[in-house]
């Protein structure tokens, strides 16, 4: 089975720093009201997963964490959720000096019964890389398979085998019960809140912004939620305006910027990879300058991915 390009889904990291909010609809998405996903067979999981895939970048939201330990590794988490909450894909990537060589890891769930379907890692080492599957359905595997090449351009043309576990029976993902408990931990992890985040950059980080800032004199803050919109608060939160999204574009000293318009009022938004110290002398890692209506103003911010 090959649900979705390799390249696609290696990028998709990459992509989380540009993914959607969590702004709350009363209609139903196409995942939600799939129903056989987790009885199915593994040609239809990978119909279902691709769905997911191909919506993630414009329909659903995320969530990020980093240095998530899992086992001896600590792991970054790219969580994705449909836009009534239910979670879809879990993704998890080594960061920093790993002691042993860690998988990047996708698994993607039921979106009614919150099980996993299917279990997808990459391994990469010095000599050659390999894609391991795993589908699941009635709480047993449907299907196992792996493949390997010299690099990830050769991978995408392998031929699937059968999957031998070196590590069987203990192999949790052989386990979908294991592979279940792993899940919870991770979405337990991403959805509580972060200590080095304050109070308000929490809660927009929970509806899936990218992007956080803040400043005084007159008070106001920003938060940029990728395909959704940028809300500003203006005047200590008295003021409200809601802005289109606007793709983010590079600008000066490789800052972030978002430009965007309603009526009668124009947002320029610029996140510098600067550290910024607020008035309560509390460092941040990027100083931000919002221009409203023709006025500039400095604070500071963060990404929240």
């Amino acid at each position: 089975m090959k649900p979705y390009s390799l390249f696609f889904l290696l990028t998709m990291m990459l992509a989380a720093c540009a993914g959607p909010s969590s702004e709350k609809k009363a209609e139903t998405d196409s995942v939600q009201t799939n129903a056989t996903a987790v009885s199915s067979t593994p040609t239809e999981i990978s119909t279902y997963v691709g769905d997911i895939d191909e919506k993630s970048g414009s329909d659903y939201y995320l969530l990020a964490l980093h240095d998530f330990l899992n086992g001896e590794n600590s792991n970054g988490i790219v969580a994705t959720f449909n836009n009534s909450g239910q979670p879809l894909r879990v993704l998890l990537y080594p960061e920093g000096d790993q002691r042993i060589k860690a998988p990047q890891t996708w698994i993607y769930l039921d979106s009614l019964s919150g099980k996993p379907v299917l279990l997808r890692e990459i391994v990469e080492s010095e000599k050659n890389v390999t894609e391991n599957s795993f589908y699941y359905g009635n709480d047993s595997v449907l299907q196992s398979e792996t493949r390997a090449a010299a690099d990830l351009p050769s991978l995408e043309k392998a031929a699937f085998t059968a999957y031998q576990s070196p590590a069987a029976p203990s192999d949790y993902r052989l386990q979908p019960a294991e592979v279940s408990k792993l899940v919870a931990k991770v979405l337990t992890a991403v959805k509580a809140d972060r200590k080095d985040l304050s109070k308000g950059a929490n809660i927009v980080r929970k509806d899936g912004a990218s992007h956080w800032g803040t400043g005084n004199e007159p008070g106001w803050s920003i938060a940029v939620i990728p395909n959704k919109k940028i809300i500003l608060h203006m005047n200590y939160n008295q003021d409200k305006y809601e802005f289109p999204y606007s793709d983010a574009q590079k600008g000066d000293n490789e800052a972030t910027e978002f430009i965007t318009t309603i009526k009668d009022h124009t947002l320029t938004a610029k996140f510098e990879n600067k550290r910024c110290t607020d008035d309560a002398d509390i460092k941040h890692p990027m100083t931000v300058t919002i221009r409203f209506d023709g006025k500039t103003y400095q604070g500071c911010g963060q990404s929240l991915f």
